[in-house]
């Protein structure tokens, strides 16, 4: 038998991390094949050619990926119904199930209980088909770093990896594309030295943390609106704008919980925490909610094919300068 697993479960709050695990697990165990890629949305109603992705191989016998997202959303019903296609192992399908929960007050990321008392969770758990990652925070961001340092093959001193995963923000997309730049700045040597640290950016086209504080105390955010409109980014790639959704709705998390006077689920740098907290509480329970009626109205858009990435993306971006600009501030108090 392959050592490719049955089926492998993948857990973990930060969408890019499980897109680049995929890859990985690809790359391990796919046999140098060329697979099938199908993806489903756990929170949308499953269409029956999923049942049949998962139980029917290819007549041509090209082998099949079947991808599941936020698995972490089936209802008990549908984690039952996986038992029968489960129970053996098939050589031409191989189902991943991505389950992306919030980290917990501690920082860790767990299962749902009705997944673990099925009966191939303890099977999945001893062949080491279950990956888990808490995202990316202090204490993994080096492990992250050294493994984009090897990929690409740069040359660093410890001093200044540890510099970089310091300064680095704590999603994997964005985490990737400073990466990105910095090798460019590495050149033919290969090296990254301290100044490349500066290059690092937190700006407001890609912070949405600085962009609703922009909005909120009546700048215009221009470089938003250039990278929309002028790049054309989300255009590029449905895994860029479905990232950005997520690191919307991880943020109006954050701003949830610092409002109601928690502590946030994720990690947070201790230098913002004081300015994110002062922003909650300007923004209030209100308007922070509507943060998550925007997500889902620009996420339903393109699920549903109403809308392109791209204009779903404009319209989120225009429906949260309205939401966030001063003079809604005003109507809302």
């Amino acid at each position: 038998m392959s050592d490719r697993p049955g089926f492998s479960f993948l857990i973990c709050p930060d969408p890019e991390l499980i897109r680049l695990e995929v890859e990985s697990l690809v790359e391990l165990h796919g046999e140098g094949k060329t697979w099938d890629r199908r993806a489903y949305w756990a929170d949308d109603e499953l269409p029956g050619a999923f049942w049949q992705d998962l139980s029917i191989p290819d007549l041509m016998g090209t082998p099949r990926l079947v991808v599941v997202r936020r698995a972490n959303k089936f209802l008990k019903d549908s984690w039952d119904k996986l038992t029968s296609t489960l129970s053996s192992f098939n050589a031409q399908i191989w189902p991943i199930f991505c389950l992306e929960p919030a980290a917990d007050k501690k920082g860790q990321v767990k299962p749902p209980a009705v997944l673990t008392k099925q009966k191939y969770w303890p099977v999945a758990e001893k062949r080491g088909w279950v990956w888990t990652s808490p995202g990316l925070t202090p204490r993994t961001m080096p492990d992250f770093v050294s493994s984009f340092v090897r990929r690409k093959k740069l040359i660093i001193s410890p001093p200044v990896a540890h510099a970089l995963a310091d300064a680095l923000p704590h999603d994997a997309m964005g985490a990737k594309n400073e990466l990105e730049k910095i090798a460019l700045a590495a050149g033919e040597s290969g090296e990254v030295v301290k100044a490349h640290i500066a290059l690092i950016s937190h700006q407001a086209d890609m912070d949405v943390f600085e962009f609703i504080s922009s909005v909120l105390e009546g700048k215009s955010p221009e470089r938003v609106w250039q990278k929309v409109f002028d790049n054309r980014l989300v255009s590029s790639s449905n895994s860029i704008f479905f990232s950005f959704l997520a690191l919307m709705i991880r943020e109006g998390r954050i701003l949830w919980e610092l409002g109601q006077g928690e502590k946030p689920s994720v990690w947070v740098h201790h230098t913002v925490v004081q300015r994110k907290s002062s922003l909650a509480k300007r923004l209030g329970p209100a308007r922070l909610s509507r943060i998550w009626h925007l997500v889902l109205e620009a996420e339903f858009g393109v699920k549903t094919g109403q809308r392109t990435p791209e204009q779903a993306f404009e319209a989120l971006v225009g429906g949260l300068y309205s939401l966030f600009s001063p003079k809604t501030a005003q109507s809302t108090r």
